[in-house]
């Protein structure tokens, strides 16, 4: 085996000829039949010389990771200022925490999306959760199709990204109660956005 002196030379010498198309074009004629090497061809045989294997991402290797399971949208009891430790808050009045950083880009107002959710009021009663379903929310974000918190909160956050919610009631269903939601309620959600579609 040639010393790593030797091997490293050897591959400066193939990426100087990679960087060349002249040089490159010239030695792929004089070792070939046809003269015609594809550029691929070519320094896929200058790494078997030189003994170094060219590594190309594939698209397996950049897949983003499977959705959550929802175990990290679990709550018991009843929510303390403990639990909303190291918020921060918007503005408009939205408090929110990133539990896990996300790996894509964030949606444009009007950009379908998939996104997991659990919902619990402040007395830890859970109300919706489409980890239960195992079926991710479709919706248009920012069209005002879900609460304002959630339109507020999603516009701001990368696919594969985590957050815990507190939104306020004029954030989510102000006065007016919906189901098991009563009025004026604050709402603490789980949120992970999932994909964009469209």
């Amino acid at each position: 085996r040639p010393p790593p002196i030797i091997i490293m030379k050897r591959l400066a010498a193939v990426l100087a000829l990679v960087s060349n198309p002249q040089c490159a074009v010239g030695l792929m004629s004089s070792r070939t039949a046809t003269g015609m090497a594809s550029r691929r061809q070519f320094m896929s045989k200058s790494a078997l010389l030189t003994g170094v294997a060219l590594s190309i991402p594939t698209t397996e290797a950049l897949a983003a990771p499977a959705a959550s399971d929802g175990s990290w949208a679990k709550h018991e009891g009843e929510y303390t200022d403990a639990d909303f430790a190291g918020f921060s808050k918007t503005p408009s009045g939205l408090e929110y925490k990133v539990i896990s950083e996300g790996y894509g880009v964030k949606p444009a107002s009007g950009q379908g999306i998939k996104a997991h959710y659990s919902g619990y009021l402040l007395n830890g009663a859970k109300f919706d959760s489409s980890y239960d379903r195992r079926s991710p929310l479709g919706f248009a974000v920012g069209t005002g199709r879900v609460i304002k918190g959630w339109d507020e909160a999603l516009l701001d956050m990368k696919v594969g990204e985590k957050r815990m919610l507190k939104i306020p009631p004029a954030l989510a269903y102000g006065k007016r109660g919906v189901g098991p939601i009563p009025a004026d309620s604050t709402l603490v959600f789980y949120v992970e956005l999932v994909a964009i579609t469209g």
